[in-house]
C-alpha cells in the first residue's frame, strides 16, 4: 500500500528553509491500497447498477412517461452528483504534511515516519503513508483519508448518496402505502417481491443508512472543529476555536452560495486567503 505522489527533491529539506503547504492541484493523488481500490470500485458498481435496476424493473413498467423521465432525471442526477464527489475526494490531497517539514511556533509532535514536525490535528495513516493534516479518519469507500482539503467533497458525497437512497426508498414505499391505504392488502396477503427490486431495497436502505450516519458525524465534527478521534475521545465537551459557521465556510467556501453543492467548485481560494498552520 503505497501513495503515489509527485516526487520530492532531497533539496527540500536539505535547504535549510520550512517546505510550504502545497495546494492539492499540485501533485496527483491516488493510494494503491487493495482494499481500499475495491471498496471504491464496489461503492460504483452498487451505485450504477442500482440505477439501470430502477430503471429496467421500476420506472419502465409503470408505461408512465412523465414519471419515467421525471423521476429517471432525480435519481441520475443526484447519482452523479455523488459519483463526481467520490471521485474527488478519492483523488485529491487531503491535506498532507511536506516530507520533511520542519518545527514551527504551532508545531505539537513530531513523526519518525515522515520526518516531519506536524501541527495540532494532524495525524500519520498507516494506509496513505502520509501525515495529514485535520486527519478525521481514513474511508476505505473513497479509498482516502478525510482530511483538510477533501473533507467537502466527502461531505457532498454522503449528502448525495442519502438523496439517492430517500428517492429510492420513496418510489418503492408511496406505492406500498397507497395500496394499503386503497384496502387491497388484508391478513391474508404476502408481498414477494422480484429479485431486482429486493436488491434495490437493500441498495437504496444500505446507502440511506450509512450514509446519513457519516453525514451526521461530519456536520458534528465540522461544527465543533474537530476530526471524529478528537470528538470521540479526546475533551469533547470543550469548544472549538471558530464559530460554527465558520467552520462550515472552512470547509465549504467563504461565501454561501449554491457552490457549496457543487462537487465542481473547490474552497482553495477561501482557504489560501487565510495562513496556514505551518508546522
Amino acid at each position: 500500500m503505497f501513495s503515489w505522489v509527485q516526487k520530492r527533491g532531497m533539496s527540500e529539506s536539505s535547504t535549510g528553509l520550512e517546505t510550504p503547504l502545497q495546494t492539492p492541484n499540485q501533485r496527483c493523488w491516488f493510494i494503491l491500497d487493495p482494499i481500499g481500490i475495491l471498496c471504491a470500485m464496489a461503492t460504483w458498481a452498487l451505485v450504477l447498477s442500482g440505477g439501470w435496476v430502477l430503471v429496467r424493473d421500476l420506472l419502465i413498467p409503470s408505461n408512465n412517461m412523465l414519471y419515467i423521465v421525471a423521476n429517471g432525471m432525480v435519481f441520475h442526477l443526484l447519482a452523479s452528483l455523488a459519483l463526481v464527489s467520490h471521485l474527488r475526494t478519492m483523488l485529491t490531497d487531503p491535506g498532507s504534511v511536506p516530507l520533511g517539514n520542519r518545527p514551527g511556533p504551532d508545531t505539537v509532535s513530531y513523526c519518525p515516519d515522515c520526518r516531519s514536525a506536524i501541527p495540532k490535528s494532524a495525524a500519520h495513516c498507516a494506509v496513505c503513508k502520509r501525515c495529514i493534516r485535520k486527519n478525521d479518519h481514513h474511508c476505505p469507500w473513497v479509498n482516502n483519508c478525510v482530511g483538510e482539503d477533501n473533507q467537502k467533497y466527502f461531505l457532498l458525497f454522503t449528502m448525495y448518496i442519502g438523496l439517492s437512497g430517500t428517492h429510492v426508498l420513496l418510489l418503492l414505499g408511496i406505492p406500498v402505502l397507497c395500496s394499503y391505504a386503497r384496502g387491497e392488502w388484508d391478513s391474508s396477503s404476502s408481498v414477494s417481491p422480484p429479485a431486482p427490486i429486493l436488491f434495490l431495497l437493500l441498495v437504496a436502505l444500505m446507502g440511506f443508512v450509512l450514509s446519513s450516519v457519516m453525514l451526521c458525524i461530519q456536520m458534528c465534527t465540522i461544527y465543533t472543529d474537530k476530526t471524529t478521534t478528537e470528538l470521540l475521545y479526546q475533551n469533547t465537551h470543550s469548544p472549538g476555536s471558530r464559530a460554527k459557521c465558520a467552520n462550515l465556510k472552512a470547509i465549504c467556501g467563504s461565501h454561501i452560495s449554491l457552490a457549496w453543492l457543487s462537487p465542481f467548485h473547490s474552497p482553495k481560494h477561501y482557504k489560501m486567503s487565510e495562513p496556514h498552520n505551518t508546522a
